[in-house]
C-alpha cells in the first residue's frame, strides 16, 4: 500500500491577503504583532518576498466566525 502524498498548501501574497481578511497592510501588521494573525512565512533568502499559508488563513477566519458565534 502506497501512502498518499501530502496536500500542499497555496501560499497567498499581501495583497490577496488583504483582499481575503478585508484588511489592509498596517492593521495586518499589527495583529501579526499582536499575535492575532497568522505570520508570514519568507519566501526567499532575503526575506523580502513573504506569503501566508491557507491553512492558516483559513483557521484564522474560522476562529474570526467562531468568536462573533459566542
Amino acid at each position: 500500500m502506497s501512502e498518499a502524498a501530502p496536500r500542499l498548501n497555496k501560499f497567498y501574497r499581501l495583497r490577496q491577503v488583504e483582499e481575503y481578511a478585508g484588511l489592509k497592510r498596517t492593521a495586518i501588521d499589527e495583529m501579526v504583532k499582536a499575535g492575532e494573525f497568522p505570520r508570514p512565512i519568507p519566501l526567499n533568502d532575503s526575506g523580502r518576498a513573504v506569503g501566508w499559508l491557507e491553512c492558516e488563513l483559513i483557521e484564522w477566519q474560522l476562529s474570526r466566525i467562531a468568536k462573533r458565534r459566542g
